[in-house]
């Protein structure tokens, strides 16, 4: 059994009964009722990018240190095994939070928070464990402050 379903002919109307997609929005123009203003979500990624650059260095300065390449700040095999120790980690994970930061994942965020929490315990339990000193300790907390500014602004600009 054949079913019998019309075709349209070429100069027929049809009636669409599904609403048309919205238009995409060009880039700095805000939505209708949306007062144009900052948009946190940009700036969060612009943050996020920016803070990748630096532990992108941050990482592979410590790689300079590891490998000898940079033995004017001091020899890698001299130093206390507590340095070593941190100077291994921040060789590896200030690399993936650069990464992760620079795609603007939220692993990438976490991991970063994690560096520079470990960069502000390590000052604060002394020890000389610290490779940034309290300068340093002083800077990831105000970035981490900016972060969550950030991240709180974002969530509540989203509809």
């Amino acid at each position: 059994m054949k079913d019998n379903v019309r075709q349209p002919a070429l100069n027929e109307l049809r009636v669409v009964e599904q609403a048309p997609l919205p238009a995409i929005r060009a880039a700095g123009v805000a939505p209708a009722g949306v007062q144009a203003g900052v948009r946190w979500t940009v700036a969060l990624v612009w943050f996020m990018r920016t803070i990748a650059v630096v532990w992108i260095a941050k990482g592979l300065f410590c790689w300079t240190l590891v490998l000898g390449i940079h033995q004017g700040v001091a020899d890698f095999l001299d130093l206390p095994s507590a340095i070593k120790a941190m100077i291994c980690f921040f060789a590896v994970a200030d690399l993936l939070a650069a990464v992760g930061l620079w795609l603007a994942a939220s692993w990438g965020g976490v991991l970063w928070l994690i560096c520079a929490a470990t960069e502000i315990i390590a000052v604060t339990l002394g020890g000389g464990a610290s490779l940034t000193g309290a300068l340093g300790a002083l800077l990831n907390s105000s970035l981490i402050a900016v972060y969550f500014a950030l991240s709180w602004l974002a969530a509540n600009e989203r509809p």
